[in-house]
């Protein structure tokens, strides 16, 4: 545009120049914009790869809160779905999500289901933790032990 100010100074500048001028300006201007929106694109995508995708590694709950999730697992064997109060308390005491605590008992509940004999040795470890607390003290009598008292799957000896 100040190129055609300035020579309509030396000559007259008719409409048609300056809607030519003002296209080319408009093409110039989209193409620099269609450069800036793939290049910020691009940008954007990296660094959602970068931190979504470390975000999303696979993490082992600790030790307290697959034990919490398990009794409740297996004091609720025959009928193992968690309200969703109760799925808000396991998040509470896990320290974890409730979509987690949703995911973990759809896992249990398949596991469970694949390996019915492992699981109900499981079954009977948890039951004896609530038979026989840990702050208890459990007198152990002639070798036996807490858990061989538990009755356990078929020919199976306790622990």
């Amino acid at each position: 545009m100040n190129l055609l100010r300035e020579q309509s100074r030396s000559r007259p500048i008719t409409p048609k120049e300056i809607e030519r001028m003002v296209q080319i300006i408009h093409k110039k201007f989209n193409s620099i914009q269609v450069q800036l929106k793939q290049s910020t694109c691009e940008a954007v995508m990296i660094l959602r790869s970068r931190f979504l995708d470390a975000r999303r590694k696979r993490r082992n709950f600790s030790k307290q809160a697959t034990e919490i999730l398990n009794e409740y697992f297996y004091s609720h064997l025959s009928n193992p779905y968690p309200s969703e109060e109760a799925k808000e308390e396991l998040a509470r005491k896990c320290g974890i999500t409730v979509s987690q605590v949703s995911n973990w008992f759809g896992n249990k509940r398949i596991r469970y289901k694949k390996n019915i004999g492992k699981a109900q040795e499981e079954a009977n470890l948890y039951a004896a933790k609530k038979v026989f607390p840990k702050k208890s003290k459990v007198c152990k009598t002639a070798g036996a032990s807490a858990y061989s008292m538990v009755p356990t799957t078929q020919g199976q000896q306790g622990q």
